[in-house]
């Protein structure tokens, strides 16, 4: 695996990454996407939650999971100077019925009807 991180979302207390592999590609010859990663910032610690997606999740054996999961952590969370303290959930979602709900094509219209 050649993982590659693209941060999508940063605020002041908390980062969205998407997740990929390098090493594989999809329908598109583009980087396959293997899951995304929350991240919330606190005094106290890091709370978040990361999705590898079914297919991904079952090509890491459970000791190979953690130990790529806490790398990963660690190369994000320690550089933030805060409390190397984390709380972390993990998922392995199928994408049979993901979806992303957004109103992007929505404002879209909008803007090209009232230019029209």
């Amino acid at each position: 695996m050649n993982l590659k991180l693209k941060r999508l979302v940063r605020t002041n207390c908390s980062e969205q990454y998407a997740l990929f592999d390098l090493a594989q590609t999809d329908d598109e010859d583009q980087p396959l996407t293997i899951g995304k990663l929350d991240l919330h910032y606190t005094g106290e610690g890091t709370y978040g939650t990361i999705l590898l997606w079914d297919i991904a999740s079952h090509r890491m054996k459970p000791d190979r999971r953690r130990v790529f999961i806490r790398a990963l952590l660690n190369e994000l969370v320690l550089p933030m100077g805060l409390p190397n303290e984390f709380v972390i959930e993990f998922f392995a979602p199928t994408l049979d019925e993901y979806e992303v709900f957004h109103n992007l094509d929505e404002e879209v219209a909008e803007a090209a009807e009232a230019t029209g």
